[in-house]
C-alpha cells in the first residue's frame, strides 16, 4: 500500500481540527454510537490521516455515516477535533469524486464560490429584471434544465463513489439486492434518522434537517411538474398547491433558518467550526425558502399581474438557479445522496465478505448467490 506523507497537509485545506495530537486512545470510537466493528470511526481514519494511507481513506464510506454529533470531539483528551476531521473528510471525499475538480477548488478557496455565487445572482436577477418576454415560459424552461442538469450531476458522483468504495479496492462489481438494504438506505436517506441515536440526541438538529429535506423536496417536485404558475394564475391561500407551498416554504425557512442561528450562536460541538461552504449553503436554502413563501403571498394577496409578485419570483428564479448551478454540484448538499449510497455500499461489504453479494468481475461473469 503506497503512503502520502503529504496527505494530512492536504486534508488540513478542508476543515479545522488537529489530528497530529491524537495519540490513539480509542475515547472517540468507544464514546460514538454509529461506530460499529466494521465501521470503526472515527480512530481508524485518523489513523489513516496520521500515517498517509491515502487509498484507505478514499476508498472507504465511514464519513457518510457520521452524523456529526461532535461526542468525540467532547470528550478527546487532546483536543483533537475528530468530529471536525470527520467533516474535512467529507469535503476531501467530494473533491476526490468529483470529476471535473471545481470542488476542491472551491473548498480550499472558498472566496472563490462565495464570490462566483454573489457574481451569478446579481447577473441573473439583472437580466430577469430587463427580460421583455414572457418570464413565466422563462422560468418553466429553467425549471426543465434544472432535474437534467442535477440528475447528470448525481450518477456521475454516485458512480466515482460506487468505483472507488467497490471497483477500485474490490476489481469487480458487486451489489446486495436483498429488499431490506435498498429500504434501509431509503428511510435512513430521507428520515436521517440516525441523529436521534447519538448519546446527547439533539433533536432540534435533526427536525431542522428534516424541515430542510422534506420542504425543499416538494418545492423540486411542484416546479419541477409544473404544478405552480404564480405569473400565470392567482391561487386561493388553502388550494392543495398553496397547502405545499405553505409547508414548503415554511419548512425550508425554518429549517435554515435554525441551522444559521445554530452556526451564529456556537450552542454545540457540532455547529462550532462552520466552513465557509457550510454558511453559503444554509444561506442559500434559507433565501429560497423565504422567496418562495414572499413569492406566494405576493400571488394569493395581489394576483400575477403585480409587478412586486414579478420582482419576487425573478430574484427567486435567480437565487435557485444559482443555486443549482455553482452550490448543489459543489458543496455539502450533493451528500444527501451520499449518506444512502454509503449504508447500501455498507450492506454490500458486509455481504462480499460473507461470499452472499452477488458479483461480477470486470470483463468476467462471476457466480454468486444471495443468502
Amino acid at each position: 500500500m503506497q503512503v502520502h506523507p503529504e496527505l494530512l497537509d492536504e486534508l488540513k485545506q478542508y476543515g479545522t481540527f488537529d489530528i497530529s495530537a491524537c495519540f490513539n486512545c480509542g475515547n472517540c470510537t468507544a464514546v460514538c454510537r454509529l461506530a460499529q466493528t466494521d465501521a470503526s470511526f472515527p480512530r481508524r481514519l485518523i489513523r489513516c490521516g496520521q500515517t498517509g494511507l491515502q487509498d484507505s481513506i478514499q476508498t472507504t464510506v465511514n464519513p457518510w455515516l457520521c452524523y456529526y454529533c461532535g461526542e468525540c470531539s467532547e470528550t478527546c483528551p487532546r483536543q483533537a477535533s475528530p468530529a471536525e476531521y470527520m467533516m474535512a473528510l467529507r469535503r476531501y471525499l467530494i473533491g476526490q469524486y468529483d470529476i471535473t475538480g471545481i470542488s476542491k477548488l472551491f473548498f480550499r478557496n472558498s472566496w472563490v464560490q462565495s464570490i462566483l455565487t454573489v457574481a451569478m445572482l446579481i447577473a441573473l436577477f439583472a437580466g430577469f429584471m430587463s427580460y421583455v418576454g414572457d418570464f413565466g415560459k422563462l422560468a418553466a424552461m429553467l425549471e426543465v434544465f434544472f432535474p437534467v442538469y442535477v440528475s447528470v450531476v448525481i450518477v456521475l458522483y454516485l458512480f466515482q463513489i460506487y468505483r472507488y468504495v467497490i471497483i477500485k479496492p474490490l476489481g469487480q462489481l458487486a451489489f446486495s439486492i436483498r429488499p431490506r438494504h435498498f429500504y434501509e438506505a431509503l428511510y435512513h436517506g430521507f428520515t436521517q434518522i440516525n441523529f436521534t441515536r447519538c448519546e446527547k440526541a439533539d433533536l432540534w438538529r435533526w427536525r431542522s434537517h428534516w424541515l430542510v429535506m422534506s420542504g425543499y423536496v416538494i418545492t423540486l417536485l411542484l416546479s419541477n411538474l409544473h404544478l405552480l404558475e404564480p405569473l400565470h394564475r392567482q391561487y386561493t391561500p388553502f388550494a392543495p398547491v398553496s397547502l405545499l407551498i405553505w409547508y414548503a416554504g415554511l419548512s425550508v425557512t425554518v429549517g435554515g433558518g435554525l441551522m444559521l442561528l445554530r452556526r451564529v450562536r456556537k450552542s454545540s460541538e457540532s455547529s462550532k467550526h462552520s466552513h465557509p461552504s457550510d454558511w453559503l449553503f444554509v444561506t442559500a436554502l434559507f433565501l429560497i425558502g423565504l422567496t418562495v413563501l414572499a413569492t406566494h403571498i405576493a400571488n394569493v394577496a395581489f394576483g400575477p399581474e403585480s409587478a412586486i409578485l414579478g420582482v419576487l419570483y425573478k430574484l427567486n428564479i435567480a437565487i435557485e438557479t444559482t443555486w443549482i448551478v455553482i452550490v448543489v454540484p459543489f458543496s455539502k448538499w450533493i451528500h444527501i445522496f451520499f449518506r444512502p449510497l454509503a449504508i447500501y455500499l455498507h450492506h454490500t461489504l458486509r455481504e462480499v465478505q460473507q461470499g452472499t453479494a452477488f458479483t461480477l468481475k470486470i470483463g468476467q461473469r462471476q457466480g454468486s448467490s444471495v443468502a
